[in-house]
């Protein structure tokens, strides 16, 4: 038989260092849990509303659609649409050298009709037709992760996309 003794008692001892720490970690590790959900909803891993971007170089028809977060060995996508008829059949699209270092093209719909490298880059020279307007897709590979900006030039203007390689 029991009695009221010691025998039932439980003793509790408490760390409250300890306690505050383990508690600070746990909060550490739920907001960054939190924010990699919250990352991944946006478009950081693949598609959502942040994972792709549009911008239209200066003064010309032409915009580019492109993913801003890209995935080093994963291909990817430029597309360049010129929204209205140009004055000539052809464009050219300068790439810079530096985002070449980062991200190769391994091929272009409709496939280029001449390709230039030049001391800035390379330049890819398209035949539109007589349409003089469409769509040019730039297949793209990177490489090397890291931050990167593409600078990417036509009709003599230049616009910077600004991008995320991540292994």
């Amino acid at each position: 038989m029991l009695s009221g003794s010691d025998d039932s008692a439980t003793d509790i001892r408490t760390y409250p260092g300890f306690e505050r720490r383990w508690n600070v970690f746990q909060t550490v590790v739920q907001v960054l849990i939190g924010l990699t959900i919250a990352a991944g909803l946006a478009g950081l891993f693949g598609d959502g509303p942040l994972a792709r971007a549009e911008r239209a170089v200066p003064g010309t028809p032409l915009v580019l659609r492109y993913d801003r977060f890209l995935r080093a060995g994963y291909p990817s996508q430029m597309r360049v649409t010129i929204a209205r008829p140009l004055d000539d059949e052809h464009v050219a699209l300068d790439l810079s050298a530096d985002f070449l270092e980062h991200v190769s093209v391994s091929a272009t719909q409709p496939r280029a009709e001449s390709v230039d490298a030049t001391p800035a880059g390379v330049t890819y020279r398209f035949r539109l037709g007589s349409e003089r307007r469409g769509d040019i897709t730039l297949m793209l590979a990177p490489r090397e992760y890291g931050a990167t900006t593409a600078r990417v030039s036509a009709l003599g203007r230049t616009v910077e996309l600004p991008l995320l390689i991540y292994p």
